[in-house]
């Protein structure tokens, strides 16, 4: 699994939500879900975007690689 660490980077950062958006061409309700993790997927124009108003270069600043847990078999 992939988490954006979105949230993390703006408390990083003390900015918010609103900041974000208003950095972005992005929409409240749009952040709101990227940022609580209630999203599927995100396209790259949408990430590159968000990293760019958060002034970061690299991915592993942005994004983190949870491991499944292997069943038992």
């Amino acid at each position: 699994m992939i988490r954006l660490k979105i949230k993390d980077l703006l408390s990083k950062k003390n900015k918010s939500t609103y900041w974000l958006t208003k950095k972005t061409s992005l929409t409240s309700p749009a952040i709101y879900k990227i940022v609580k993790g209630n999203t599927e997927g995100i396209q790259f124009n949408t990430l590159e975007e968000i990293m760019q108003a958060l002034e970061i270069t690299d991915f592993n600043e942005i994004l983190e690689i949870i491991p499944e847990k292997k069943a038992n078999i």
